[in-house]
């Protein structure tokens, strides 16, 4: 009984430290993205400037941006990504947008908050059908080397099923973080730490919901589709994967990497679940609260 009783105790105060989080990181987020007009783009990465050592190691050309904490941004072309994260930034246009896709050819590098700043969120090139090989690299190449990034957030229009193109940059996507952290868990077993370390994590973003169907219910199915068919792709992603040397599955590894979808729209007035992306990259940047 008392252990039961303890149970109870801890998850009450669990969940009271949760909420007191939650609302903590709410007020911090109003106060990060209040100053719309502070953000400004401060950098872009072009695929042209890539290049090698004579070893075959990728030469950094990313910006240093006084360690701020970063954020990547990526979706399929038209997945209403640079409507979203203008919204996100307070601004309409300060993240170029286009009907045609292809429109972001580069990494842009956006500050928010009043120089030095609180973080940056990069802007990257669309997936599919008009997307190229170079633009690939580039975002790879973030991804795997970018010690600053904290988190990928990935738009899908709700308009449109997961596809095929979704689905094989989610294995792609979680087979480089996965990468990623093999090599952080070797030097961590080489100091002596058998922690996991820390993942980058996925969190998709479910765009254009004013598309979901009008009753509650149907709307949740559609969300539930998305979130199931996220979490299988990158659940069978990762099960060639070696992740029983770290001690855990390749489910509990996907759950672990990759975050329930968050629903939004820009396309009603006013837009819906702003500030829950908003509150997100701050916890995803671990900011002070």
């Amino acid at each position: 009984m008392s252990s039961l009783l303890n149970r109870h105790v801890l998850t009450r105060t669990s969940s009271i430290l949760t909420i007191k989080r939650h609302l903590s990181s709410a007020k911090f987020s109003a106060q990060i993205f209040k100053d719309s007009q502070s953000a400004e783009q401060v950098h872009s990465s072009h695929a042209a400037q890539l290049k090698v050592n004579d070893d075959g190691t990728q030469i950094d050309v990313f910006p240093r941006l006084n360690g701020l904490p970063e954020v990547i941004v990526t979706g399929r072309a038209n997945s209403g990504k640079s409507s979203l994260f203008n919204a996100v930034l307070g601004r309409k246009d300060l993240i170029a947008t286009s009907s045609k896709a292809g429109k972001t050819r580069r990494l842009d590098f956006f500050r928010v908050g009043a120089a030095p700043g609180n973080l940056i969120l990069v802007d990257s090139p669309g997936y599919g059908n008009r997307g190229r090989p170079e633009w690939g690299l580039l975002f790879n190449s973030y991804v795997k080397n970018r010690q600053e990034l904290k988190r990928v957030y990935i738009t899908f229009n709700a308009k449109h099923p997961i596809n095929d193109r979704d689905q094989q940059m989610l294995a792609h996507l979680s087979r480089t973080l996965f990468e990623v952290l093999s090599t952080n868990w070797a030097t961590s077993l080489e100091s002596g730490n058998l922690r996991l370390p820390r993942i980058t994590q996925i969190q998709p973003v479910i765009t254009k919901a004013d598309y979901l169907p009008s009753a509650t219910a149907e709307a949740q199915l559609v969300i539930d589709r998305f979130r199931k068919e996220i979490h299988s792709a990158i659940k069978l992603s990762l099960e060639d994967s070696e992740t029983g040397r770290m001690g855990i599955s390749s489910e509990e590894l996907a759950k672990l990497m990759c975050l329930s979808p968050l629903v939004t729209t820009v396309r009603l007035n006013p837009p819906f679940g702003i500030e829950s992306v908003r509150r997100n990259i701050v916890e995803a940047c671990n900011l002070p609260g």
